[in-house]
């Protein structure tokens, strides 16, 4: 008990006559019993508990015997679960709790003595954590008692949403002992303990306490006359030296008592004159810690808000302080480098940021998952700036190591400074282009060789009626020699090159979907069984020809132009495993392209579409053969007379009955070509049909 309080009760005991108070209470029912019904915490040690007698003991419990026997009240204690107790009193069915923390909501409820002793609320961590102070456990999981005073003040507070309720203390203890949660709120003489009763050894108490706040006795709101007698008993106990007794055997271990043993002593030879001093200092004290806590809210409100910004944000966004320590560090950036926000800050340890530095520390990160070379060697990945301020940058990396066919990333440096340009941090963000990239590559690839149709088909048309007057001369040449002449062996080889070409022009055509035959709904099964029937009798046996179909898909398309489709890609699957042998898979299904998912085709909108698949395991493509793979007369194999237009017809096909095409392939690891046609249903009509032909299903 302080000074302060000391004076308080001496105060109240002047105005508070001796014969007030008959010590008598009524029950719930009215009658009137000479027996005080105490009621205390069962599990609150070392301020009140159940002892190995199975009897109340504790601070709390001997305080109220002493001030029974000081004011003459006859009393009966009794501990219970901290909800009960507090049930009990709050609906009248007993006369007083033994002690009770202060706080608004529950002045509205209860009314209280003056204070006895003060509680210091700490935050247990285990002991391999990483915190250090209270502030670090703000947004993390926080394990509280249920119905106490910290409860309360956590639902009040915006320190945490992440509140884990117990019943006991003890549960909370072990639970954080195993390793559930972060941390846990307990008042900290009583959680000291319980780790010795319970012989846990893994956990600790970090930084000042948490809280703290003034305990005392709590009756009814409205009883005045038992609180009266309850303050006159508690000043009795005072003034006769009875309370220090009480305080020093229950807490003379810690060194709270001592301060207190001090003060006590100071007070009573200095007299009214420092009391007075005393509590003027401590009016003053209150308004600067008033002040100060006011300005901390404050702060701590900024930094939650600046906190939840940045996890708020979608994109990977860190920040840095002047030495290069990650101060924060959100979710994206965990899912982006595979790093969280513990082991991002433990990092500095080992690799601190220098201030002079440019290259930014997400590039660092991005480059430890490039994979070594054969000789051990690792590539870096260099960053393109793209516009540079006096403080900061943005730039644009690609790493060709990562994932399938690389990674590109977008990254604006932000260095902040103080009032006189000294740099106090950095903020990075970054974004993911790749996928953004890859859809622009594809694009300009569509355009290409949609601008090489567009050139082919014009070429082929004048073409074609150049070739028609050739023969016509050749006809007529042939007309007006003899029979014998040996110049008709010439004028039957310019015929027979000129038709040759005419086959040459067809193909351009199908490139240029200038002569694909008109479409009509076509049971897709049955045409890619009828295409890999015939592809079966000429493979060799080196090759296992599978066959997959799980759907009756329509489309609208041609039959022969599909046929024509399937054989190509099977020839050439075949043909890549020639001399190895391997397996030949063909898949028919249908797939259901949603929103997201038609993201990674320009030219497609959600829908039904049947996928028509064509795997090998053969030698694979280069991947610098990828780009130009469907582009017109482009073929690798020239010696073996390939002339670059089958798959190109195979493209013209696909997009002229509204599909795509796409292939993936790694060299030694074989080939896949995907393709995918709109699904018409079954209950379509013909004129139905034909709309939606009209109006293909193609992104706008």
């Amino acid at each position: 008990m302080t000074l302060r309080h000391a004076v308080a009760i001496a105060i109240v005991a002047v105005f508070i006559p001796l014969d007030g108070f008959s010590g008598v209470a009524e029950d719930t029912s009215g009658r009137r019993t000479n027996v005080l019904q105490f009621r205390g915490n069962s599990d609150f040690s070392p301020y009140e508990f159940i002892n190995d007698k199975n009897e109340p003991d504790g601070y709390n419990v001997e305080l109220t015997r002493a001030i029974a026997r000081q004011a003459g009240l006859e009393v009966d204690i009794e501990l219970g679960q901290w909800s009960d107790v507090m049930r009990e009193l709050e609906t009248g069915k007993i006369d007083a709790l033994t002690g009770m923390l202060f706080s608004d909501e529950r002045d509205a409820v209860f009314d209280f003595s003056i204070p006895h002793v003060v509680i210091s609320y700490a935050v247990f961590v285990r002991k391999d954590s990483t915190f250090q102070n209270p502030m670090d456990l703000m947004g993390k999981e926080v394990i509280v008692v249920k119905n106490v005073y910290a409860h309360d003040w956590l639902t009040r507070n915006d320190f945490t949403s992440h509140v884990v309720t117990v019943a006991r203390p003890e549960e909370a203890l072990q639970l954080l002992s195993q390793g559930r949660h972060d941390c846990a709120v307990l008042a900290r003489l009583h959680g000291i303990d319980l780790l010795r009763s319970l012989d846990i050894d893994n956990l600790k108490t970090v930084g000042p306490p948490v809280l703290t706040q003034k305990m005392g006795f709590a009756v009814k709101a409205g009883n005045a006359d038992l609180l009266a007698k309850i303050n006159e008993g508690l000043y009795r106990v005072q003034a006769s030296g009875e309370y220090d007794r009480i305080f020093r055997k229950w807490f003379s271990v810690y060194e709270q008592k001592r301060f207190q043993d001090r003060l006590v002593q100071i007070g009573k030879l200095v007299g009214l004159p420092l009391i007075v001093l005393l509590v003027l200092v401590g009016l003053w004290i209150r308004s600067l810690k008033h002040l100060v806590a006011s300005r901390t809210q404050a702060l701590k409100e900024s930094q939650i808000l600046l906190n939840r910004i940045v996890q708020g944000t979608p994109l990977p966004t860190l920040v840095l302080d002047r030495n290069g320590k990650v101060l924060l560090w959100n979710r994206a950036c965990e899912e982006l480098t595979g790093i969280s926000a513990a082991a991002a800050a433990d990092r500095f340890q080992h690799h601190p940021q220098k201030e002079e530095t440019t290259d930014p520390y997400m590039l660092k990160l991005l480059r430890e998952k490039i994979p070594d070379d054969s000789e051990g060697h690792r590539m870096s990945a260099r960053p393109k700036f793209l516009k540079k301020f006096p403080d900061a940058i943005e730039l644009e990396v690609c790493i060709p190591q990562l994932g399938d066919a690389g990674c590109w990333f977008y990254g604006t440096i932000v260095r902040f400074c103080d009032e006189q340009g000294h740099p106090i941090g950095i903020i990075e963000t970054w974004q993911d282009l790749t996928e953004r990239k890859n859809l622009e590559k594809q694009l300009a690839r569509a355009q290409r060789l949609e601008a090489m149709g567009r050139l082919a088909g014009a070429i082929a048309h004048d073409f074609t009626n150049f070739l028609q007057a050739i023969l016509v001369f050749t006809d007529t040449a042939k007309f007006e020699i003899s029979a014998n002449s040996p110049i008709r062996y010439h004028l039957e080889g310019i015929q027979k090159t000129v038709f040759r070409a005419k086959e040459l022009i067809n193909q351009i055509k199908v490139f240029s979907r200038q002569n694909l035959l008109a479409p009509k709904p076509i049971q897709l099964k049955a045409v890619v069984e009828k295409a890999v029937a015939s592809v079966k009798t000429i493979v060799s046996d080196k090759i296992d020809l599978r066959l997959s179909i799980d759907t009756d898909a329509r489309i609208m398309a041609d039959e022969v132009p599909i046929i024509q489709v399937v054989s190509n890609l099977c020839m050439n699957a075949v043909d890549a495993m020639a001399d190895t042998g391997g397996r030949l898979t063909v898949g028919l299904s249908t797939l259901e392209l949603t929103q997201e998912t038609a993201g990674r085709h320009p030219e497609l909108r959600p829908g039904a579409y049947a996928k028509l698949t064509v795997a090998d395991t053969g030698k694979g493509i280069p991947a610098e053969h990828l780009e130009r793979l469907f582009e017109p007369f482009f073929t690798t194999r020239k010696r073996e007379g390939g002339s670059g237009m089958g798959l190109a017809i195979v493209h013209g096909i696909v997009k002229g009955y509204d599909g795509v095409i796409s292939v993936e392939s790694r060299v030694g690891m074989g080939t896949l070509f995907e393709i995918l046609w709109p699904v018409i249903q079954p209950e379509d009509d013909v004129s139905g049909i034909n709309r939606e032909v009209s109006q293909p299903a193609r992104a706008v």
